[in-house]
């Protein structure tokens, strides 16, 4: 096992780790601060949560480049399928943009729930494989990879590890910019 003790360099700050991605939690930092933090410790990257961000992603990841790190990843979408999720990809479209902006070529989705209506995760899945592959091609011409996570608060494991083998791991929908974490 490789020994970090002494060299952070490898490593990257999810900032949902400082409670970033929580209402009024966190250790209520800028991102100014954040990259300050994570750059004196010797840290190579950091992933931040679009809410923190805001309209600010290119001077964002201009400063996190600055101080010697990259932006490994942004945290994410909104839900794609289920209640919560939008009835357009149109916000899931500004995630990809901000990604781009922020100069990292990974984002985030966590699927979402059930899609309401439906009988069964079967329809489901193909809505949120559908929706997937509209959004990578849109990815695909910002240089930016959609990272499937299969864990989110629906507790939709299930949901997402189904459409990831639906769609397929390898260029799915014949994108090579979807991917899974």
């Amino acid at each position: 096992m490789r020994d970090f003790s002494d060299d952070l360099s490898a490593l990257a700050l999810n900032t949902a780790t400082l409670g970033h991605n929580l209402d009024g939690q966190g250790a209520g930092w800028s991102p100014e601060q954040v990259i300050d933090a994570c750059a004196a410790r010797g840290m190579g990257g950091i992933v931040f949560w679009r809410r923190e961000i805001g309209a600010r992603a290119v001077e964002v990841g201009e400063r996190v480049r600055a101080a010697g790190m990259q932006v490994v990843g942004l945290c994410r979408t909104p839900y794609i399928t289920g209640a919560e999720a939008p009835g357009t990809l149109d916000e899931a479209r500004a995630s990809v943009d901000m990604a781009a902006d922020l100069g990292t070529t990974v984002l985030t989705i966590v699927t979402g729930g059930t899609e309401p209506g439906t009988k069964g995760v079967v329809e489901s899945q193909k809505r949120l494989a559908e929706r997937v592959a509209l959004l990578a091609e849109y990815a695909d011409g910002a240089g930016v990879h959609l990272a499937l996570e299969p864990l989110n608060p629906h507790g939709e494991f299930f949901l997402c590890m189904i459409v990831c083998f639906y769609i397929g791991f390898s260029e799915p929908a014949g994108h090579s910019s979807v991917n899974r974490l």
